[in-house]
């Protein structure tokens, strides 16, 4: 399963790049995240971990997959009840505008009977996540 959203910023795309590949920066916009622990010591690339502790205080760990600079960054939850597979991932282009944020989910579920409860839910879920990060690259922006 697939779930996709993006959106155009007004910023060049090195500062986006700078806010959204920290992990540090998630609880500023994604309303699923509280609190983000490193659990590497190394710089941000492929293979660090965190893990983000949720509003709930449920807490997923995540593994960096992929990391090119001003281009993408995707990630892997580890160990998930509902997913046997979950990937997200960000690209990044210069548009003319500023830059354009895809985001983009592959899922592969535990359970098929969860697919149309999650395509309702996420497709909005994504789309308002983006357009906190693009109210928090504002606020990034004008300090």
């Amino acid at each position: 399963m697939k779930l996709s959203s993006s959106i155009v910023v007004p910023q060049d795309i090195r500062p986006v790049w700078q806010f959204l590949s920290d992990p540090l920066t998630a609880p500023r916009w994604d309303r699923s995240v509280a609190e983000v622990v490193p659990l590497s010591t190394g710089p941000v690339g492929v293979g660090y971990e965190a893990m983000t502790i949720a509003p709930s205080g449920k807490r997923q760990r995540f593994r960096i997959t992929r990391y090119d600079a001003e281009r993408e960054v995707a990630f892997v939850l580890l160990e998930s009840h509902l997913f046997r597979r979950a990937e997200l991932s960000f690209r990044l282009d210069r548009v003319p505008d500023g830059t354009s944020i895809l985001h983009q989910i592959d899922l592969d579920l535990r359970s098929p009977l969860l697919a149309p409860l999650l395509r309702l839910t996420s497709r909005n879920a994504l789309g308002t996540d983006l357009e906190y990060l693009r109210r928090a690259l504002a606020r990034d922006a004008h300090h």
